[in-house]
């Protein structure tokens, strides 16, 4: 069985709460959906066991726990970095409360819980009007939670404030067999703008056995499966090592594939910016070290590398596929979509390097059609990726004109720190490490501030 390493339990925070947990189980797959953020993970079998099992009927265990994270830089007169997790891959435990920011202190009724159509759908609109009313598939569930209550935080971690609204749906189609979606809107109720913020989906993957798992990245890649040309973007997922698995509780037969999570829709078409693989035994587990993770960095070393493409070694994997940063107004809604799949990937006992992964490429085509004909978004054209979206690279010297800046101004590091005070023209930046940083604007009229994102670069 998977060992977790306990840090905290989080149950008797939900003593009074109202806990529910609810399957989605469609076509080829199952998976449980706690209201707390958690998915994939059974927290019905104490202290939890894999939950995310492909392809039905098969009991074959690919996802032993999943949810989200999010990050911000919390401004205050000593800015600190605080992440929320939804799933805790060290733990097994979610930083969330089953109800809405405004309804927690209450304990929650029965009115917070998961719903699922055709049973009791719809939510009612009556506590939850940003809830859906009308199905959009075969199997919608919807479920609100929140990070309001400090009981369920790690100390010293502290709330940020949010509510998520998450809407899951999948299809009965033979080409929809494979995938389900997620929607996930986040709500910024702390009553002040969250700055800096990443949002990003934690997956902790046991195909089988869960030590010999592998991860991969598809970060925008161009397939030639028959005929077709398949372009793939914003994909990681896992794999077997050896694409063999002995049967057992947790493996019912048959030669392993892969599970994917793809990002499908960000805020300002941003993609994703960060992917982080890491093992059971180097997890981060303090809000800085998770709020580094998000951010693309290496949170043991500090040094920014956001995409984690490479495998070479088996054991029990993580990955987190992050978005940011963007800045979250007041009472203001942000959404994220994702697809997860399912594929055969590969001959049992193929070496990784050999395997095809061309039926992947196909279902993330599938995915990406599906979800565009449901909700009318369009893939948009990849920026480059040797630089973050939306970032000015500077080498040296970074250079502000006289009309940008109403002092004071200051350039802060990732984790919301000054590292430098700013002024009009050419600014030396040359002695900073290569990394993200941010541009504090004040605008002294307005009493307001702006920030925008610069990569320092050698």
């Amino acid at each position: 069985m998977k060992k977790l390493f306990l840090l905290v339990l989080l149950l008797p925070a939900l003593a009074l709460a109202i806990s529910d947990m609810k399957w989605f189980d469609l076509s080829h797959w199952s998976a449980p959906f706690c209201n707390d953020g958690r998915w994939g993970h059974d927290a019905t079998q104490s202290p939890g066991v894999a939950g995310g099992s492909w392809p039905q009927p098969l009991k074959n265990f690919y996802v032993f726990g999943a949810g989200p994270w999010i990050g911000a830089v919390m401004d205050s007169t000593a800015p600190e970095t605080l992440c929320t997790f939804f799933y805790n891959p060290n733990s097994g435990g979610s930083e969330g409360y089953p109800t809405l920011c405004s309804y927690w202190r209450g304990g929650g009724d029965s009115l917070d819980r998961v719903y699922k159509y055709p049973g009791d759908w719809p939510p009612p609109a009556s506590k939850f009007p940003m809830a859906p009313q009308d199905p959009r598939s075969d199997m919608d569930m919807w479920c609100c939670f929140c990070d309001s209550n400090p009981d369920t935080h790690i100390s010293p971690g502290r709330p940020l404030g949010i509510d998520v609204y998450l809407t899951v749906f999948g299809y009965d189609d033979s080409l929809a067999q494979d995938f389900f979606f997620l929607k996930y809107e986040l709500a910024n109720s702390s009553g002040d703008t969250l700055r800096q913020a990443f949002f990003g989906m934690a997956l902790d993957p046991d195909i089988g056995d869960a030590t010999d798992d592998m991860t991969g990245l598809i970060l925008d890649h161009l397939f030639q499966v028959d005929q077709e040309t398949i372009r793939v973007r914003n994909v990681g997922f896992a794999y077997d090592n050896d694409n063999y698995e002995a049967p057992s509780s947790s493996w019912e037969s048959g030669t392993p594939g892969a599970v994917a999570v793809m990002l499908l829709d960000s805020p300002d078409s941003l993609g994703l910016t960060a992917f982080k693989k890491y093992t059971i035994d180097i997890d981060p587990v303090t809000d800085a070290e998770q709020y580094l993770t998000l951010a693309g960095y290496d949170w043991r070393t500090g040094v920014y590398s956001p995409y984690d493409s490479g495998d070479w070694a088996p054991g029990d994997k993580r990955m987190l596929l992050a978005t940011g940063p963007f800045d979250i107004a007041p009472d203001s809604v942000l959404t994220f979509s994702y697809a997860v799949i399912g594929s055969p990937f590969g001959d049992s006992g193929q070496a990784p390097s050999e395997r095809d992964t061309s039926e992947l490429a196909l279902r993330c085509k599938w995915a990406r059609e599906y979800f565009e004909q449901v909700t009318s978004i369009a893939e948009q054209p990849a920026a480059p990726r040797n630089v973050q979206p939306l970032a000015t690279v500077v080498r040296g010297v970074l250079f502000l004109p006289p009309s940008r800046l109403s002092p004071p101004s200051s350039l802060l590091s990732i984790d919301g720190r000054k590292v430098l005070d700013l002024h009009s023209g050419a600014n030396d930046v040359s002695r900073l490490s290569p990394g993200v940083y941010f541009v504090r604007e004040t605008q002294a009229r307005l009493r307001a501030q702006a920030t925008r994102k610069v990569i320092v670069a050698r």
